[in-house]
């Protein structure tokens, strides 16, 4: 299920700000398949840009202009414990991209303001093994179930919309993670062993700007479904400790599957 909202998010991207399937259907007289209301969105012909031919009203700008990029904390092993602070790293993020819940570490060093982490937050992948740029310039989107606040570490960039930024986290995720968006950002990345990317290559590339209204709609549904998926992986927390407690009272005849409902009732409501 999980991959299944993923990848429905994942097409209505491609199709609205990628392939451009609205316009160009409004552009030939087609019906674009939309409701009204969204489809009054989308312009009926496309404009000369610096990336291209775009759809008229829409611009063109540096993802600086409407994101602030920052790096994590430097920090040694020893600041690293079983509590604090959430620290996502490195291991958070997912080859090609999405949040990985089971690389999280905790963390109590020091570290500055700068380098807190909210929910919501887009969280990009800066270093790699290798050059095959398959984790470097991937990212996530900071999940809610980890707390209020986290830090990132110095292997992590951390973007946020700037105040007034018509683009949204949901928006930039599957922008960065787009396969075309990826090869301009991890194109940035340089090494020999280990391939860096420098906090330019989640600056300076160009993107194309769709209007707020748009980006609103699309945002309502990724938001939505980013939700949901939040739920099924705290479900399936439960479920894990339920497991994990129960079974082997269960195996060594210390609890019988009737005595096992008070501890499930206690856990699911």
């Amino acid at each position: 299920m999980n991959e299944t909202l993923e990848a429905m998010v994942r097409a209505l991207f491609k199709s609205w700000f990628v392939d451009f399937d609205p316009v160009r259907a409004k552009a030939e007289g087609r019906d674009p398949s939309l409701p009204t209301g969204i489809a009054d969105l989308f312009p009926d012909r496309f404009v000369d840009s610096e990336l291209g031919e775009i759809p008229a009203g829409w611009e063109v700008a540096a993802l600086e202009d409407y994101f602030d990029a920052m790096k994590g904390v430097s920090y040694k092993g020893s600041g690293l414990s079983k509590t604090g602070i959430p620290m996502h790293n490195l291991n958070s993020v997912y080859e090609r991209g999405g949040y990985k819940y089971e690389g999280i570490k905790y963390y109590n060093g020091e570290y500055a303001e700068r380098h807190l982490v909210e929910p919501g937050d887009v969280i990009v992948a800066n270093t790699e093994q290798g050059h095959d740029r398959l984790l470097i310039g991937y990212v996530a989107i900071v999940p809610r179930l980890l707390g209020d606040l986290g830090i990132a570490s110095h292997h992590i960039y951390r973007l946020r919309p700037k105040p007034g930024s018509p683009l949204t986290a949901s928006f930039l995720c599957q922008l960065l993670n787009s396969p075309q968006m990826h090869d301009i950002v991890s194109g940035y990345a340089n090494g020999t062993t280990v391939n860096m990317l420098p906090i330019d290559g989640v600056q300076k590339p160009k993107i194309i700007v769709p209007p707020q209204p748009l980006v609103t709609a699309f945002d309502r549904f990724a938001t939505q479904a980013e939700g949901r998926r939040e739920e099924m992986v705290a479900e399936s927390r439960i479920l894990a400790t339920l497991r994990d407690t129960l079974l082997p009272k269960l195996i060594s005849g210390e609890l019988r599957v009737k005595d096992t409902e008070p501890f499930i009732r206690s856990w699911t409501s």
